[in-house]
């Protein structure tokens, strides 16, 4: 006969009673680490929205810097332009009138005629009106001449 293979009643409550017990801590510890996790993660986003937050600030204020910087070269610009006169030069010799401009134009004229393959960089025009000609340099060793 049998008489140790039995289980009484009572054994099998207290291995249930065992087994829940068992389950409530490992339901308990599951519960505080998805706490901490989700803890953790707020933090993390935290974080991560000051970062963002103090980025956005630090760009606002170098567009800021860099928009004031162009402002005040603008005016510099402006004022600088404001500041160019414009002048006009005029030769008045015994019957005859003629304007810096439109010798310095005979001269490039003249120039482009008789050194044709060259680039004008430089010109210094000499106007003699009792000669009735000006007289031209041109890239410090061209000279010429041409009729007023």
């Amino acid at each position: 006969m049998v008489t140790n293979a039995k289980v009484t009643v009572d054994d099998v409550k207290k291995s249930a009673a065992s087994a829940a017990t068992t389950v409530k801590t490992a339901a308990a510890s599951a519960s505080e680490a998805t706490k901490k996790a989700v803890a953790e993660v707020k933090k993390e986003a935290t974080a991560a929205k000051k970062t963002a937050t103090k980025a956005k600030a630090t760009a606002t204020k170098k567009a800021t810097a860099v928009k004031k910087t162009a402002t005040k070269t603008v005016k510099k610009a402006a004022a600088k332009s404001k500041k160019a006169v414009v002048t006009t030069a005029v030769v008045q010799y015994q019957d005859r009138e003629f304007t810096e401009a439109e010798c310095l134009k005979k001269a490039q004229a003249q120039f482009k005629k008789d050194y044709k393959k060259e680039t004008l960089e430089e010109l210094n025009i000499y106007i003699k009106p009792e000669e009735r000609k000006i007289y031209y340099v041109a890239n410090k060793d061209r000279v010429g001449s041409v009729d007023l």
